[in-house]
């Protein structure tokens, strides 16, 4: 296939569900247009299914036992210190770095992990999380302009908690900058364009019911949010709709996850502990984990046994005993009910052994066992809940299920991949990278 040119807008945590929700009540009617024109489909997320594994593996058309990313954090080396993840750390090549091998152009923006920003034939400007925006820019020179802009990466989320009023107006005021500085991008020439919204994701987090009732407090926050995105979405339509239609150009909007409402968040280190299988000391804020532990978990829904070759104090070893480990705790989480009344029901849909899930080299880095939440439940950490069961400031949770993927464009072959790192496929098909009949991983 001849090259192409290839544009890309991240709606992060948007399911193709709550795309067509938003479509069809009005609220996103450029986005109706959209998917009435273009193949409209969902993708499953790998797993875990949070940003910077989801995003990586579409850029990489890995899973993250090649990129090595499992979630947001990881233990340090040799400790139970948490490091978080960033760019330095992502081990397979993402598709702007195909490009600039290639010595084609790239405007690269807001994408989560990508910092600190690398050097790229073209703009870098990094997403979630950008500590130093000095750091988070490429070239540096255009730096002032964004500082002059007061170009934010990222609302102020402190304020989710105690007013999400005003986190929803500061979302507002970061996203109007954000979204300025993408359109002020794309006239400049490029032969791959990469723009990620990730205020959606935060709207869906805090503000999740107020997307489907229009009587909630935050509603015309939230729907609000949802419509300049969407005004975006058509004035990005009416930039290049010329050369999509000429086949010049292909335009992708495409989602790492998919999202859902919270009925209970489930605090997994609190249940191990309460199980017997994990022993801490000291207060809350500043557990040591005793060399009794059998296992812990991480952010999302991941379990990890505490073996030696992990974690300073660990005296499990692979094999049989570790094994029945893993399966009881497995049967565990799949037993484990939350309600009252005699209406349980299971806040735990599936657990994967890591081995069976994850392969590459990076593999043996990934959790021992990685659980997915039934719909309404977030499984968390929790190292210093008291209680396996819980709610917090956060009303809506990631989703593996259904990511919104929209292509527009040039006659694409094969069917349409049905998990997100298969969107990789897609991508370098329509720059010209490459012409395969599927598009599985």
């Amino acid at each position: 296939m001849s090259p192409g040119k290839l544009m890309v807008i991240g709606l992060d945590g948007v399911g193709l569900d709550l795309a067509r929700h938003l479509a069809d009540k009005g609220v996103m009617p450029n986005l109706r247009g959209l998917m009435a024109q273009g193949k409209t489909f969902g993708c499953a997320s790998p797993l875990p299914e949070v940003s910077p594994v989801c995003w990586t593996s579409m850029f990489s058309g890995t899973g993250p036992g090649v990129h090595g990313i499992f979630g947001f954090a990881e233990h340090k080396p040799g400790t139970y210190d948490l490091k978080p993840v960033d760019s330095s750390m992502v081990r397979a090549p993402r598709i702007w770095q195909d490009m600039h091998i290639r010595n084609q152009s790239s405007v690269v923006l807001n994408v989560p992990l990508t910092y600190p920003a690398e050097e790229v034939k073209g703009v870098m400007v990094s997403g979630f999380v950008t500590p130093d925006l000095r750091r988070g820019v490429r070239p540096l020179l255009l730096l002032p302009s964004l500082v002059q802009k007061d170009y934010r990466p990222e609302a102020d989320l402190d304020m989710a908690s105690e007013n999400p009023v005003e986190l929803a107006r500061d979302l507002e005021k970061a996203l109007s900058v954000r979204l300025a500085v993408f359109e002020e991008m794309m006239a400049r020439e490029w032969d791959l364009f990469v723009g990620v919204v990730t205020d959606t994701d935060r709207v869906n987090h805090f503000m999740w019911p107020a997307l489907f009732d229009q009587a909630h407090p935050l509603s015309e926050n939230a729907l609000g949010l949802y419509a300049l995105v969407d005004a975006f979405l058509g004035r990005v339509w009416q930039r290049v709709r010329g050369r999509v239609e000429s086949g010049e150009l292909s335009l992708m909007i495409l989602a790492d996850h998919g999202f859902g409402p919270v009925k209970s968040e489930v605090y997994l280190n609190a249940w191990l502990r309460e199980k017997g299988y994990l022993k801490i000391a000291g207060e809350p804020g500043n557990e040591v984990i005793l060399p009794e532990t059998l296992a812990l978990a991480l952010d999302p829904g991941r379990i990890y046994l505490h073996t030696a070759s992990r974690f300073p104090n660990g005296k499990l070893v692979p094999g049989a005993y570790a094994d029945s480990l893993l399966a009881e705790i497995a049967k565990g989480l799949k037993e484990l009910c939350h309600g009252s009344f005699g209406r349980q029901e299971p806040v735990v849909e599936a657990v994967h052994w890591g081995r069976e899930l994850f392969s590459g080299p990076y593999a043996h880095m990934g959790p021992d066992l990685a659980a997915v939440g039934a719909r309404g439940y977030s499984l968390r950490a929790g190292l210093d809940k008291p209680e396996v069961f819980g709610l917090s400031h956060i009303t809506g949770t990631h989703r593996p299920h259904d990511a919104l993927a929209l292509v527009l464009g040039r006659d694409i072959s094969g069917r349409p991949p049905t998990e997100v790192a298969g969107l990789h496929g897609l991508m370098k098909q329509a720059l010209g990278m490459a012409d395969s009949g599927t598009f599985e991983t």
